[in-house]
């Protein structure tokens, strides 16, 4: 890619569920980062799966430096399950595979395929809110999703035997991939005392690796190896272990951006052009999160320093405009003018 990132693509769902299509995937556009237009109502995704679950949700885009771009995301509908509830089973028996869309340029999308990727994993009920990392180092995409165990250890056998050695039988996985249809074996890769999801992962010009996660907070660390597999969130000084950067409730002292409120956060990095300077300091880095327990949408953040716990350096980007649709768990793409051309001119109604 010649051309420079000058403006953006958000792609989502809907989530309130009521419909089959609330569940399928909807595409959105800005200039700046800031003004968001959807390039269809509700009703009218622009990519829709339909075998496995018959929904698809927490999608996660990315391009691809060998060329072309991949969507990954959650085999699910809750609308199909009839909605949330005890008797669900949608972390018990749901899919253990992840949703695959390829494209050339992002107007011309491939069938969906099915990928799987835990069901290995002693137990797995579900295989939620996957991303994707390129990592140039070793050539290869890290994919990596949340799994819960079901299944009951031997007795005798350690509780390791099952990757719940803190107890809580939801933790993140990852594996490799070169092309998203060849997948090494999981790897579990955060373990928590309590449930750990949607964990999102962003790597800066000088190789350090950051992600934040939803585990009791919406916690952030860093390392420069991505694949060092970690329990509870700690600080370190040793570069090549994820270290405890802080969480968004100790950064902004704001009680309602713990797990009871927040989900689903989602990083990425501004394009030039679009980075504000807040109180002198230049805010690159954009972090969202939805707000699940008040249903409403997205809360998006601004970051000079993923590594700082200053709040001067965090601020909420209360000038978001993200358009009419309710977005969730989606992810955000730099694309340059003429790839908003071509998505516009496919999608737009």
């Amino acid at each position: 890619m010649t051309e420079p990132t000058s403006a953006y693509l958000f792609v989502h769902f809907i989530g309130d569920e009521r419909n089959p299509t609330d569940e399928q995937l909807y595409f959105a556009l800005s200039h700046d980062g800031t003004h968001w237009r959807d390039l269809r109502p509700a009703g009218r995704p622009a990519l829709t799966w339909l075998g496995g679950e018959r929904g698809t949700r927490d999608p996660h885009i990315v391009r691809d430096p060998r060329g072309g771009f991949h969507i990954i995301a959650t085999d699910l509908s809750i609308h199909h399950r009839g909605g949330w509830g005890p008797n669900d089973g949608a972390t018990t028996n749901g899919s253990t595979g992840l949703v695959v869309w390829d494209s050339p340029d992002l107007a011309h999308w491939s069938e969906p395929r099915l990928v799987d990727v835990a069901s290995t994993i002693p137990g797995a009920g579900m295989a939620w809110a996957p991303e994707a990392c390129w990592d140039p180092d070793r050539g290869q995409w890290i994919v990596f999703w949340a799994t819960t165990t079901n299944a009951d250890a031997p007795e005798g056998a350690p509780e390791a035997a099952l990757n719940n050695e803190l107890g809580d039988r939801t933790n993140m996985y990852y594996a490799t991939t070169e092309d998203f249809r060849t997948f090494s074996a999981p790897v579990k890769w955060i373990d928590r005392s309590s449930s750990v999801i949607d964990t999102t992962m962003i790597r800066d010009d000088d190789g350090w690796w950051y992600r934040a996660s939803k585990d009791s907070e919406i916690t952030i660390e860093r390392t420069r190896n991505p694949y060092a597999v970690t329990h509870e969130a700690r600080r370190t000084d040793d570069p090549q272990a994820w270290s405890f950067v802080g969480t968004l409730t100790d950064i902004l002292g704001n009680g309602r951006y713990s797990c009871r409120y927040l989900e689903g956060p989602e990083l990425f990095r501004y394009n030039d052009a679009d980075i504000r300077v807040v109180d002198g300091r230049t805010m690159a880095y954009g972090l969202m999160c939805d707000q699940f327990g008040e249903a409403k949408g997205y809360l998006p953040f601004r970051s000079a320093d993923l590594s700082s716990r200053d709040p001067q350096d965090w601020a909420v980007a209360d000038d978001i405009d993200f358009g009419t649709l309710k977005k969730r768990h989606g992810a955000i793409l730099p694309i340059t003018a003429a790839e908003y051309k071509a998505v516009e001119a496919a999608f737009a109604e």
